[in-house]
């Protein structure tokens, strides 16, 4: 994991916004600070800084706990702008 960190560092990335996704059951999205825009095919979140373009199939928010925000659906792309 440190090496990870220290790649992710070194990108200037962030480790603390992060994202997980498991295909055809949802993901899970760290320092999330709002939702932009949201339906069953699209949802953008916003973080600080950027945004997280989610496309997918039957797409829906999940539990959202202290910046962390689960999506259910089958998750078909992730984009960060």
């Amino acid at each position: 994991m440190k090496l990870l960190e220290q790649i992710l560092s070194e990108l200037g990335a962030d480790t603390l916004k992060s994202f997980s996704v498991v295909p055809d059951f949802g993901g899970y999205f760290r320092s999330i600070k709002g939702v932009a825009e949201y339906s069953s095919e699209k949802i953008v979140l916003a973080l600080k800084k950027n945004k997280i373009t989610i496309s997918g199939e039957n797409l829906s928010l999940g539990k959202y706990f202290e910046e962390d925000l689960f999506i259910r659906g089958k998750i078909t792309g992730v984009e960060i702008d």
